[in-house]
């Protein structure tokens, strides 16, 4: 586990430098390291209740150096879970989340949007509101279940009316279940939060499932 325990980013008050700085950290990483990292993940979420209860799943599928999902998107298929990942259609609009078959998966049946993710062939999708659970990637996080994304907004647009308006989020988790991915040495003190972002429920690492 040494390999992912890199020290923890003091508070940075330059979003842009800090998402540079995490990217550069990432993209640094072998693939050994990625794939690792990938594995290790599955051993920390595969008997958490709330996800073993959970049939819709949203995913991603890594790009831009994040932790590998194959692993994940696996375990899933053994589980007879529904899979769906995100669909852009257009930059300012939500993300639709298109369901995959295992036929699909292993025959790698995707394309590459011109923003640079990868994505299911030409299927419009469904809301993320009809998903149990969601593993979104991210650029940092702090231990109050702050997440900064790559700056493109569409998780935040994505999830704008699924987020809890109630005090105590922690009693009534809102649907989906928000879980962020991230390497460990992504942690860092504080994110400055805007009134527009939205907070993840739990993070998974390669050593860690925390919950917020």
């Amino acid at each position: 586990m040494k390999s992912f325990q890199l020290p923890i980013s003091h508070q940075i008050t330059d979003t842009q430098a800090l998402r540079k700085n995490m990217r550069r950290q990432r993209l640094a990483l072998s693939a050994h390291t990625r794939r690792h990292a990938g594995q290790s993940i599955v051993r920390q979420i595969r008997r958490k209740p709330q996800f073993i209860n959970s049939r819709k799943i949203g995913l991603y599928l890594d790009a831009f150096g994040e932790v590998p999902t194959r692993a994940l998107i696996e375990l899933c298929f053994q589980l007879r879970k529904s899979i769906y990942l995100p669909v852009v259609h257009l930059k300012n609009k939500p993300l639709a989340w298109a369901k995959i078959t295992q036929h699909q998966w292993r025959n790698q049946r995707m394309t590459r949007h011109r923003f640079g993710m990868k994505q299911p062939f030409k299927q419009r999708g469904i809301s993320v509101k009809s998903l149990d659970y969601l593993f979104m990637p991210l650029v940092a996080f702090d231990y109050k279940g702050h997440r900064l994304g790559m700056g493109g907004g569409f998780y935040d647009r994505t999830l704008a009316h699924c987020s809890s308006t109630c005090e105590n989020q922690k009693l009534k988790p809102s649907k989906p279940i928000r879980i962020g991915i991230a390497y460990d040495f992504q942690r860092v003190e504080e994110i400055h939060s805007n009134d527009w972002d939205i907070s993840i429920h739990a993070i998974l690492t390669p050593t860690e499932y925390r919950r917020f």
